[in-house]
């Protein structure tokens, strides 16, 4: 039997078969015999996600690595993918015919179905899934769905954020804009400073994004705005971020953090001062909007919190993690991202505008007492998690906290009858299972 796991290594799957379908009528005909059969299905894209949403334990895990075929429309200024294309495959394809997507996260290495379907997102935007306008899927049944709002409009709105559990999304197509460039200020804030001056920064500038890295006394500012003056030159630096150089130097100071604990402030406290200065660089909005090539293995929990709450909220995690020896160390910067509120049933945004912080950790060890703790902070702020990262919540949560939660749970039934999408992650979200629970 296969072994698969995630990126992290956090997850691991043993499937009964993998298939690779190369059409959307190969997918309706597996889901069709799959539910025959009384089996499960996951769809898995790149395995980037920290939750158990690919969960596939002895069930039939779909690649769809041989449908990431990209279509860009200039005249319409919109883009035809199938659900299998890499989202850095489409960023070039767009700029190759002077077209971006208004926004999108640091990380491109995701699926165009796993991206949206987890409602994954950058910062000053909403997320990208509300900039799709078309949708095809293959539901539990097996029927071939054509989605959009003027077109079964119910289920094409929960489908931007599915969750993995409404159907196998074969194709989307996202509106575009004119290919732009970036004037990005990184800022050296005083950790209070940064947080009293937020809400003008969100104000004055189309991204915003903090860092803040453990045990220092300061806030990395990143603002980011359109411009059309000359491109910078990279600097060393950036050229090392660019090849994926600096990667290596980053992993080996985490290894010491978790070799000598006690070191984490001060490895991080110089990693702060010799790394991360003032800058000011113009360059294309991918170039800018994306980091370097890798990333260290860590894992992730992230929630989206009322933005009103925003500087209060961070302020006390960084209390948690200041006050977290000798239990752990967090050896990761705190990421902190914003975006408008929108209308999708399940995405971390509907209905409010909200403040993302994500708590990141390169230790296993550590990853579940900082979790533990940071979670216990974000339901204090009715906060909702990030769908493809860590966390503990349950389906009375999510229905206090999702003012549609029954509504997407309804459709999910209805496209969904025998279960065959049914895995751990959408027990934890939903309860109880659908198909043999229900008698089916």
């Amino acid at each position: 039997m296969e072994i698969l796991k995630s990126w992290a290594g956090n997850q691991l799957w043993r499937p009964k078969a993998v298939h690779r379908p190369r059409d959307e009528q190969g997918i309706a005909e597996l889901v069709t015999h799959v539910a025959e059969e009384g089996g499960r299905l996951k769809p898995v894209g790149s395995g980037l996600s920290w939750s158990d949403i690919n969960e596939v334990e002895n069930g039939h895990l779909l690649r769809l690595d041989r449908m990431a075929s990209i279509d860009v429309q200039s005249d319409s200024k919109r883009v035809c993918v199938q659900g299998g294309a890499v989202m850095s495959n489409i960023q070039e394809a767009l700029e190759r015919q002077d077209l971006a997507l208004d926004n999108i996260g640091s990380i491109v290495t995701q699926t165009a179905a796993g991206y949206t379907g987890t409602g994954t997102h950058g910062s000053g935007t909403p997320l990208l899934s509300t900039f799709i306008e078309e949708m095809r899927l293959v539901d539990g049944a097996g029927r071939i769905r054509k989605l959009s709002r003027n077109q079964e409009p119910e289920l094409f709105s929960a489908a931007r954020v599915h969750l993995g559990c409404l159907g196998v999304v074969t194709e989307i197509t996202f509106k575009c804009t004119d290919a732009f460039d970036l004037e990005e200020r990184r800022e050296i804030v005083p950790f209070d400073r940064a947080l009293a001056d937020l809400e003008g920064y969100l104000a004055e500038n189309d991204y915003v994004k903090l860092w803040w890295l453990p045990y220092t006394d300061v806030i990395q500012v990143y603002l980011f705005n359109r411009t059309d003056e000359k491109r910078t030159r990279p600097r060393p630096n950036e050229l090392m971020d660019e090849w994926g150089l600096s990667t290596y130097s980053f992993s080996a100071l985490l290894l010491l953090t978790r070799t000598v604990p006690v070191l984490t402030p001060t490895v991080l406290r110089s990693l702060q001062n010799l790394y991360f200065t003032p800058r000011r660089r113009v360059n294309r909005s991918t170039k800018l909007f994306n980091i370097g090539k890798m990333i260290p293995i860590h894992n992730e929990s992230e929630y989206a919190i009322p933005l009103e709450k925003a500087a209060k909220a961070i302020d006390r995690t960084a209390r948690i993690v200041r006050n977290s020896a000798p239990e752990y160390r967090v050896n990761f910067p705190l990421e902190v991202r914003f975006v408008p509120g929108d209308d999708i049933p399940m995405s971390p945004a509907t209905g409010r505008d909200s403040c993302y912080v994500g708590a990141h950790v390169a230790s296993s060890q550590w990853t579940e007492p900082y979790h533990r703790d940071f979670e216990e902070l974000m339901r204090e702020y009715d906060g909702r998690p990030h769908w493809g990262k860590l966390f503990s919540r349950t389906p009375r949560d999510f229905a206090k906290l999702y003012p549609h939660y029954q509504q997407f749970d309804t459709l999910r039934r209805e496209c969904d009858p025998k279960g065959i999408f049914q895995n751990v992650f959408a027990e934890k979200v939903f309860g109880e299972p659908i198909g043999k629970a229900e008698g089916s």
